[in-house]
């Protein structure tokens, strides 16, 4: 497997040493192939230190690797994840995307729609402490998600050791501290708190960089419920390393992350008075079973290529963080104005197949989505490997799996005497959430039991999902209750399919 690497500054330096420390190499026969940086000086001192051999252009590099890491300024980014898909190499990008939301969104259809496999540089997602605040946040015994508040600041990256002077224009880099720096907390609370409806937010320009923000407040408002505060701030202290600083309020537990953002520590307090604290190697041995796989993410992207199979946090996930920072933007330049955060852009219909698929092959999706890649907690369902059982799902045009779902022949009190389904393990890729796949899963099963003479679908459904089902006809029924799997508030709900 060769890799290759565009850009050979302060952040392709971090994704190369980290790579050589994940194993992955040997295990997966990694060849360091062509490295390309504008400064040539800075491509050799790179080339000498990582083992890669320096190459005359873009084109070079990328004709002789299999997959590449795009670790260039931001506004480079759209067209070189082209060239990379056009070859059909695997492609590693670092955040953003790009300086505009729709440049960051049509780079994620374009990579989807290609079925490499593709990552990004959202490396949080694998973080422990966050891994961890995570797990905590959602733990039945935490009750409900109530309120967060994110800080995070560093010293504005045009200096110190970043000596980006880039990041300081903004035809290079888009924006400042939110798009460029906080596109991570983003990233963070919607991987631990949920999906972002609503924001407010104000910006402030001390450093007067034009188009350079160096100071956010934004509040957010959750799909599930909870509310939220982020500041996040460029200053001028080069004596204060860059921090976060992390406050999570559940109805029955308190979190907090202070100190370093990868081993923490992790502090909780319950509701019964005790107090714990998690950090250092414990903190990581920990967070680490929870993962389908390792902490490194540069490893588990080049695992992911050599199986041929899907890596995380793929682009999708990075232009779903996208449209809650153009969001937060635009609440700005309206003085704080409430701003509705954008859905995903629908994909076409013709280019997907509903198919019956095998228990086995609905797991994966199982575990990312509905099992928050945690591997303690079960997949499977007693019903699964019943003959009347029928499990349906998406393949795209590669022939991937991005949704799956099962149909169990189960009555429902809520319906005395009717012939009923019941829906269960409905899960889409995060790269195909909100494009429509879920919907058109949902109605062709519908279609394919109301034809059978089934009189009722029913589900228990997440009380975050419940928007979704009442756009597919279904009404909620009974009282709420928490899943003992998932501790997360669900309802009953059914739809009629003898309504037509």
């Amino acid at each position: 497997m060769r890799v290759g690497f565009l850009g050979a500054g302060l952040i392709a330096t971090y994704h190369s040493k980290s790579l050589r420390r994940s194993g992955a190499e040997v295990e997966c026969g990694v060849v360091r192939a062509g490295v390309y940086d504008p400064d040539p000086e800075r491509a050799a001192a790179f080339a000498a230190a990582s083992g890669h051999t320096v190459c005359a252009s873009e084109d070079e590099v990328l004709d002789g690797c299999d997959v590449v890491y795009i670790c260039t300024w931001t506004s480079e980014h759209p067209r070189q994840v082209a060239k990379a898909i056009a070859r059909r190499l695997a492609v590693f990008c670092e955040k953003p995307l790009a300086i505009s939301l729709a440049a960051a969104q049509d780079m994620a259809r374009l990579v989807t729609a290609s079925g490499v496999t593709n990552q990004v540089g959202l490396v949080l997602r694998r973080s422990p402490a966050y891994v961890w605040a995570e797990h905590l946040a959602k733990q039945p015994a935490a009750g409900r998600i109530m309120a967060v508040m994110f800080r995070d600041d560093q010293f504005i990256p045009v200096q110190g050791h970043y000596s980006s002077t880039w990041r300081g224009d903004k035809t290079l880099v888009g924006a400042g501290t939110l798009l460029e720096h906080s596109i991570h907390d983003i990233d963070m609370l919607r991987f631990v708190v949920g999906d972002i409806d609503r924001v407010s937010a104000h910006q402030a320009n001390f450093h007067e960089l034009d188009g350079i923000e160096d100071v956010v407040s934004a509040t957010i408002s959750f799909a599930n419920g909870a509310v939220g505060t982020l500041v996040s701030v460029w200053h001028d202290n080069l004596a204060r390393p860059s921090l976060r600083r992390t406050e999570i309020f559940c109805e029955r537990r308190f979190i907090h992350i202070e100190g370093d953002d990868w081993v923490g520590p992790v502090h909780w307090t319950d509701s019964d008075g005790s107090e714990h604290t998690l950090e250092g190697q414990a903190l990581c041995d920990s967070a680490e079973e929870l993962l389908d796989g390792t902490l490194n993410p540069d490893g588990e992207f080049v695992r992911a290529v050599a199986a041929g199979r899907p890596s995380w946090p793929e682009f999708s996930t990075a232009a779903a963080a996208h449209r809650v920072v153009e969001a937060m933007y635009s609440s700005a330049r309206g003085h704080g104005s409430a701003q509705v955060v954008a859905a995903a852009p629908s994909i076409a219909p013709a280019v997907l197949d509903v198919v019956e698929i095998t228990t086995v092959e609905t797991h994966p999706l199982r575990l990312a989505v509905l099992r928050d890649h945690d591997r303690t907690r079960p997949v499977g369902f007693p019903e699964d490997d019943r003959a009347d059982t029928v499990h349906l799902g998406v393949r795209d045009a590669t022939g991937a799996i991005v949704a799956t779902s099962s149909w169990v022949q189960k009555p429902t009190e809520h319906a005395p005497g009717a012939t009923a389904v019941q829906l269960r393990g409905m899960a889409t890729a995060a790269s195909m959430q909100g494009t429509g796949v879920g919907g058109l899963l949902l109605e062709a099963g519908a279609r394919r039991h109301a034809e059978a003479g089934v009189q009722v679908l029913w589900a228990r459904a997440r009380d975050s999902a419940l928007g979704f089902y009442a756009k597919h006809d279904f009404v909620v029924v009974g009282e709420g209750f928490v899943d003992d799997t998932t501790g997360l508030p669900h309802h009953v709900v059914t739809r009629d399919l003898t309504a037509g």
